[in-house]
C-alpha cells in the first residue's frame, strides 16, 4: 500500500474547494508501469468504483420498475454502503499520487488533497471522471459533448473552468516525500519515472486478489440472493463491471519499448 501523505509536507496550488478532475486512463497506465507496487491499490479502487456504479444502476432500475416497497434486499442502503467503500478506496489511492500542473510549468500537486474526498465518479471517452462534492458531481453528470474537445478548450483557456482539471499523458507519479510537491518538483518526478520505466522488467499484474476483494465488499452490502430487475444476480453484475475497470487499466499499461521515452 502506498504511504499516506502528510498534509504538512504538501503544497496546494490554489485548488478550488469544489472541483472535478478527469484522468485519462492512459495516465494511470504509465503510473503503474513506473510504480508496479501501487497497481493493486489503484486497481482495487477502480474495481470498487465500477462495482458501485453498477449497483447504483441496479437500484435505479428496480426503483423505476418495481412497485413501492418492492425492494426485499434493501438495495438502496447497500448501494450507499458500497459507495462509501469505493469513495474511501479512491481517496486513499489518489492522495498518494501527484500530477503535473500544466499552467505552472515545473510544478506538481496532489491529485487529491488530504482534506478532499471523492463524491462521485464516472467513465467516458477514455477518461475516469471525479467530483469532490455534490455541486461538482451535478456539473459532471450534466456535461455533454466530447471530453477530447473539452480537454482542448481547457488547455487553451484554463481560466474558463478553474474548477476542472484534465489530466492526460505521462503526468501522474507516486508521491515521494523527499521530493514533495510544488514549484520545481516536476522535473525530478519526470526523470524518476523515466528511469523506473527504463530499468524495470515487463511485469504481469495479477488481479485475483482484487476480484476476491470486490466480491467480499459487494457481499457485505447486498444479499447474495439479490437480483436485478431483469433477474440477474446483483453480485455478477457488480463483478463484471469491476473486472471491466481492472482490464481497462491493464490495457492502458504501456509495453516496455513504448514506456522508455526519455525526459528532456
Amino acid at each position: 500500500m502506498a504511504t499516506a501523505v502528510n498534509a504538512m509536507g504538501t503544497c496546494a496550488l490554489h485548488t478550488p474547494a469544489s472541483r472535478r478532475f478527469y484522468v485519462h486512463v492512459g495516465s494511470l497506465g504509465f503510473l503503474v508501469a513506473a510504480q508496479p507496487s501501487i497497481f493493486e491499490e489503484v486497481a482495487s479502487a477502480l474495481a470498487l468504483s465500477g462495482a458501485s456504479r453498477a449497483l447504483d444502476q441496479v437500484v435505479e432500475d428496480r426503483e423505476m420498475f418495481t412497485p413501492a416497497g418492492g425492494d426485499p434486499y434493501s438495495l438502496r442502503q447497500g448501494a450507499v454502503n458500497l459507495h462509501k467503500l469505493a469513495a474511501e478506496a479512491l481517496r486513499t489511492s489518489f492522495q498518494c499520487v501527484v500530477h503535473l500542473v500544466p499552467q505552472r510549468f515545473g510544478a506538481t500537486e496532489l491529485l487529491l488533497a488530504t482534506h478532499e474526498e471523492i463524491n462521485a465518479w464516472c467513465y467516458e471517452d477514455g477518461y475516469l471522471t471525479y467530483a469532490t462534492d455534490e455541486n461538482a458531481a451535478a456539473i459532471m453528470y450534466a456535461e455533454t459533448g466530447s471530453l477530447r474537445q473539452l480537454r482542448s478548450r481547457i488547455r487553451r483557456s484554463p481560466e474558463s473552468d478553474p474548477a476542472l482539471q484534465m489530466i492526460s499523458g505521462q503526468s501522474l507519479f507516486l508521491y515521494d516525500q523527499r521530493v514533495g510537491t510544488g514549484h520545481g518538483s516536476a522535473l525530478t518526478y519526470r526523470k524518476q519515472a523515466a528511469r523506473l520505466l527504463r530499468n524495470s522488467p515487463e511485469i504481469a499484474f495479477p488481479s485475483g486478489a482484487i476480484d476476491a476483494l470486490v466480491t467480499d465488499a459487494v457481499k457485505e452490502c447486498v444479499s447474495p440472493a439479490a437480483l436485478t430487475f431483469e433477474g440477474d444476480p446483483v453480485l455478477d453484475v457488480c463483478s463484471r463491471r469491476a473486472s471491466l475497470m481492472v482490464n481497462l487499466l491493464l490495457r492502458s499499461v504501456p509495453s516496455r519499448p513504448a514506456a522508455q521515452a526519455k525526459v528532456a
